[in-house]
């Protein structure tokens, strides 16, 4: 499954957002959460895992972006994921990617 890692409004409500598409899921998915040091991650949002839950782009962002800042180029790398998902190989439907503010931040190469 590919992963977005999204740059928190606020880290004081949620550090950490991650979306992407999973392949055998055929779905979106989203996880937002604060990590504790002294305990387990607080969750206040996990979507997307269930088969076919969440199937566009804009749902799965739409959720997320009262945590998160969406730039618009975040659409169409999601909707890529999505689209060439079965025409990709393993690294390229499990790369994660890091997005700031205003666009793609970083790509990280799949291992």
């Amino acid at each position: 499954m590919t992963r977005h890692h999204l740059t928190p409004k606020n880290p004081a409500t949620a550090d950490t957002i991650v979306i992407g598409y999973d392949r055998p899921l055929r779905t979106f998915f989203a996880q937002v959460y604060k990590d504790r040091d002294d305990a387990e991650p607080t969750f206040l949002l996990l979507a997307g895992y269930q088969t076919g839950e969440h199937p566009y782009a804009h749902t799965i962002i739409d959720l997320v972006s009262e945590y998160a800042h969406t730039p618009d180029a975040l659409y169409d790398a999601l909707d890529d994921d999505r689209a060439c998902a079965p025409f990709r190989t393993i690294q390229e439907v499990n790369a994660v990617s890091h997005w700031s503010e205003h666009g793609l931040a970083e790509p990280v190469p799949a291992t």
